[in-house]
Order: structure tokens, then sequence, then C-alpha cells
């Protein structure tokens, strides 16, 4: 699972067959509150991971001055077209302000994909960009995910 905390790519992935792998020139610094005050944060360069012939170039999320309301979560994936992402955001309370779900489009086939807490998309690019964001039953932009403390990526 690729572990995200404060809005910075920090260590492994999981995708169907492998095992967690840990990203080199990674520190970790301790603390209690993820993403609030150098808390839970990870340092030391960029981190890429590879699963299953695919290559995890980014993950971004964007969040409110404390770091604890997620609005977007931005994956870049390359290696992978024609293939399934899983996007699968964990932690904290979940959806709130008014969202009710992630709207994800970008590089996939017939976006804006729609789904409550795990949306699963077709890259169709070389290097592929998915953009997720909180939504309301409209949809339209709305509320944020609580407190979220790590994004799980898996491609198949």
């Amino acid at each position: 699972m690729l572990q995200i905390a404060g809005g910075v790519v920090a260590a492994g992935v999981v995708a169907a067959g492998t095992t967690a792998l840990t990203g080199a020139g990674v520190v970790f610094t301790g603390g209690s509150t993820p993403g609030v005050g150098g808390d839970n944060q990870f340092i030391g360069g960029a981190v890429s991971q590879v699963i299953n012939g695919a290559t995890v170039n980014s993950v971004t999320l964007t969040t409110d001055g404390t770091g604890t309301h997620t609005t977007r979560i931005v994956v870049v994936v390359a290696g992978a077209n024609g293939k399934t992402l899983t996007i699968t955001p964990t932690g904290g309370s979940g959806l709130s302000g008014g969202a009710t779900q992630w709207s994800c489009a970008g590089n996939i086939n017939a976006g804006p994909v729609l789904h409550a807490s795990a949306p699963v998309v077709t890259l169709t690019a070389a290097t592929a960009t998915v953009t997720c964001d909180t939504m309301d039953a409209n949809p339209s932009v709305a509320g944020y995910y609580l407190g979220i403390t790590s994004v799980g990526l898996a491609v198949a």
C-alpha cells in the first residue's frame, strides 16, 4: 500500500501478486497528528515504486491549511496503459462536509468515475494522470475527506 502522510509520498506499494516495497531515500519523522506541525512526514527525496510492470511517478494530496481536510488526490502512473488502477484512501473519518463520493477523471476510460470509497479506473495512456476530487451527489465539488492517513494503489 502506498502510504501518504501530510500530502507527501511515503513508502511501499502493494499490487496483485507482489509484496510491499520500501522507497530509498525516505526518512520518517514521527509524531501523533498526520500532516500537522511537521508530524508524520517523510523527507529525503523523490520516491517512485514499481508495481507489476508499472511505475507510480507521484501521488499528490490537496489539503487545507491544517492538513486534515483533503479535497483532491492526483496519481501519476507510467507503464500501465489498459490496466485498472484502484485508489483507496483510508484513515480518519472519511468523506465529510457534504462530500459523498470521489469523482475521478484524467487519462481514464469513460470518466468521470464516481465511487464512495475506492474508485477503480482503466488507464488510457502510457503515462496516465488520474485526478480524484471529493464531490456531493450532484456531482459538484464539495466537502473533503477528513483525516486521510494513507492511499492504497493497486494495478491489475
